[in-house]
């Protein structure tokens, strides 16, 4: 009889074939929700994997502009779950992080494009 498979190795699998898809620009499939993962859940999960990634980069697991992507990717999902914070600068009229989002924003959409990614 074999090992029963872990949640987390099931949920891994399923990034997996996401990223391959990714890879070979096909478009996934869209269910309908679920109704499992709740707004506060997708936030509690965002700031965990920021943590991850942010202790690999301390210990060098990850060179330091990987893990910058991948947190300045994790703040593009943060801020379409729920709103970030505003980060103002000194005189407390500009906040930063809407241009630093459009930029994010900008970028995935043109390399989404340029790859023929469908989805």
């Amino acid at each position: 009889m074999s090992e029963p498979v872990a949640a987390d190795e099931r949920l891994y699998a399923a990034m997996l074939r996401l990223l391959v898809g990714y890879g070979n620009r096909q478009a996934c499939e869209i269910p309908g929700p679920r109704g499992v993962v709740r707004r506060q859940d997708a936030l509690d999960a965002v700031i965990q994997v920021a943590a991850v990634v942010d202790e690999a980069v301390h210990a060098g697991a990850i060179p330091v502009d990987r893990g910058l992507h991948a947190a300045a990717m994790l703040m593009v999902v943060r801020e379409f779950v729920q709103p970030l914070p505003p980060d103002w600068d000194g005189d407390g009229c500009t906040d930063y992080l809407n241009d630093d989002l459009a930029m994010m924003v900008t970028a995935l959409r043109e390399a989404r494009t340029a790859r023929g990614h469908k989805g």
